[in-house]
C-alpha cells in the first residue's frame, strides 16, 4: 500500500508540473479520479511482476473482485500456456524498458478467473519512484473487434468464393455459347447447302413438268377440261418455283453475295411490262391500275430488286384480295426520292400482327389457309435496306397501303442484320 501511495504521489506529482493551478492535495484526487474512472483496463506491477495497482475496469474485465489482484503476479491474468513465456519478456523488457503497444502484430490473450480467454491489446509505459521501476500497462478488451474482424474475413472469404464461382460459371456460359454459335454455324452452312441442293434439284423437275403440260396442251388445245389441269399444273409450278427463288434470294442476302447493281431504270416501263406480266395472276375480276404523277420517270437503282420489290408487293395485293377488286400501284418523284405505293381492298393485316410484319417466315393470323412462305416481305425489306430505301404501311379491314421510298440517285448502304442472324 505504501509503495502504491507513492506511486499516486509520483503520479501527481507529474501532473502538477503541467499545471501549477492544481494545488498538490488536488492534483492527487485528480490523478486518483483519472486511474479509477479509466474505462480502459489500468495495473502496475513492480519489476517482479507483482501487481500494486489496479483500476475497476481490469478487475470488471478479468472477472475479479476490486483489490483482489493486488500482490499477485500478472502472469495469472494470461492463459497457462503462454505464463512462462510471458516471465521472460517481462525480464527482457525491465533491461530495456521503452514506451510501446505491447505484442505488436500479435494475438495477445488474456484469461479471466473463470478460465475463459478473450482477445486483447495491451500498451506499456514504465517509470521511476524512489529508485524503483514500474510498469504501467493498458489493457483493453478487443472481443468485439475481433469478431468484426473474423467476419471482415469470413465475408471476404465468402465473396472471393463467390467471385470464383461466378467466374467459373461466366466461364462454362461463354464456353457454352461458344460451342452454341459453332453448332449455330454448322447449321446455317448445313441449311446453305441444303437450300442451294433444293433449288438446284427442285428446278429440273419443275421444268419438266413444265414443258409436259406445254405439249399436252398443244395436243389437245380445244379440251377445256384439259387445259383447265393443265392451267391448275402451271400456276402450282409458278407457286413452288417463286417459293423457291425466295428460299434462295434469302440465302443470297444472308451469305452477302447479293450486291446492288445500278442501272438507269424507266419507272413507268418498268412498272407496264411486270403489271402485264401479273395479269394472268389475278382473280376472277381483279384489276390492276397503274398512275404515275409527274413527267420524270428514270431512276439509277438495282432493276432485279426493283422488280422483286414491285412483284412482291402487287402479287401479295392481289393475294389478300377478293374477287372483282381493285389493285392500285402509284408511283411519283419528289424531292429526290421515288415513291411507290400500293394500295388493295383486302383482308387488312391484324394489328397484333403489324410490328411482326417484315420479320421472316411470319404470317398473319388471319392469312393461314392462303398460301405463303412468309419470305416475301423479309426479302422486300432486305433488298431495299441494300438499295438505301425504306418501306412503311398502313391496314385496316377493307384496305391496305404499302409505300416505298427510293432515292433517285442510287447510295449504298450497309443491309440490316436480322436480330437473330450470325455475325
Amino acid at each position: 500500500m505504501e509503495r502504491a501511495a507513492g506511486i499516486r504521489t509520483y503520479l501527481a506529482a507529474m501532473l502538477s508540473s503541467a499545471d501549477d493551478a492544481l494545488g498538490q492535495a488536488d492534483t492527487a484526487r485528480v490523478c486518483e479520479l483519472l486511474f479509477m474512472t479509466a474505462t480502459e483496463g489500468l495495473v502496475v506491477v513492480d519489476r517482479t511482476g507483482r501487481i500494486i495497482m489496479q483500476n475497476p475496469s481490469l478487475s470488471r474485465m478479468f472477472g475479479y473482485e476490486r483489490n483482489e489482484l493486488l500482490g499477485h503476479r500478472v502472469e495469472e491474468l494470461l492463459p497457462d500456456a503462454v505464463r512462462a513465456k510471458h516471465t521472460a519478456h517481462r525480464e527482457h523488457y525491465d533491461k530495456k524498458p521503452v514506451q510501446r503497444p505491447m505484442g505488436s502484430g500479435m494475438e495477445l490473450k488474456g484469461m479471466r478467473k473463470d478460465g475463459s480467454v478473450f482477445p486483447v491489446e495491451v500498451s506499456l509505459n514504465h517509470f521511476d519512484v524512489n529508485s524503483q521501476r514500474y510498469v504501467m500497462a493498458l489493457v483493453n478488451d478487443i472481443t468485439l473487434r475481433r469478431l468484426a474482424e473474423d467476419e471482415l474475413v469470413r465475408t471476404n472469404v465468402e465473396l472471393e468464393d463467390r467471385v470464383e464461382q461466378r467466374t467459373a460459371e461466366l466461364r462454362k456460359a461463354e464456353e457454352d455459347l461458344r460451342r452454341a454459335l459453332e453448332k449455330e454455324r454448322e447449321l446455317h452452312a448445313l441449311k446453305s447447302r441444303f437450300v442451294a441442293m433444293a433449288s438446284h434439284e427442285f428446278r429440273t423437275p419443275l421444268s419438266t413438268i413444265m414443258g409436259s403440260t406445254d405439249l399436252i396442251n398443244r395436243y389437245a388445245p380445244d379440251d377445256e377440261r384439259v387445259s383447265k389441269h393443265v392451267n391448275r399444273i402451271r400456276g402450282k409450278v409458278r407457286d413452288l418455283t417463286a417459293m423457291l427463288n425466295e428460299f434462295l434470294s434469302l440465302e443470297r442476302i444472308e451469305q452477302g453475295i447479293v450486291q446492288a447493281q445500278p442501272a438507269e431504270v424507266d419507272v413507268v416501263h418498268q412498272c407496264i411490262e411486270q403489271i402485264e406480266e401479273l395479269r394472268g395472276l389475278a382473280k376472277t375480276g381483279q384489276s390492276i391500275d397503274y398512275d404515275h404523277h409527274g413527267e420524270e420517270r428514270i431512276v439509277h437503282t438495282d432493276p432485279q430488286m426493283l422488280a422483286h420489290v414491285i412483284s412482291n408487293l402487287v402479287t401479295n395485293a392481289m393475294k389478300y384480295s377478293p374477287e372483282r377488286s381493285a389493285v392500285q400501284l402509284r408511283t411519283a418523284f419528289a424531292d429526290g426520292l421515288l415513291t411507290l405505293t400500293v394500295t388493295d381492298h383486302g383482308l387488312g393485316i391484324p394489328h397484333e400482327d403489324q410490328q411482326h410484319l417484315f420479320e421472316r417466315f411470319f404470317r398473319g393470323s388471319n392469312v393461314m389457309t392462303i398460301q405463303g412462305t412468309g419470305l416475301g416481305l423479309n426479302i422486300v425489306k432486305r433488298y431495299l435496306d441494300l438499295l438505301g430505301g425504306s418501306i412503311r404501311f398502313t391496314s385496316r379491314p377493307g384496305e391496305t397501303i404499302f409505300t416505298v421510298e427510293l432515292p433517285q440517285r442510287f447510295r449504298p448502304t450497309a443491309p440490316t442484320p436480322e436480330p437473330d442472324s450470325l455475325p
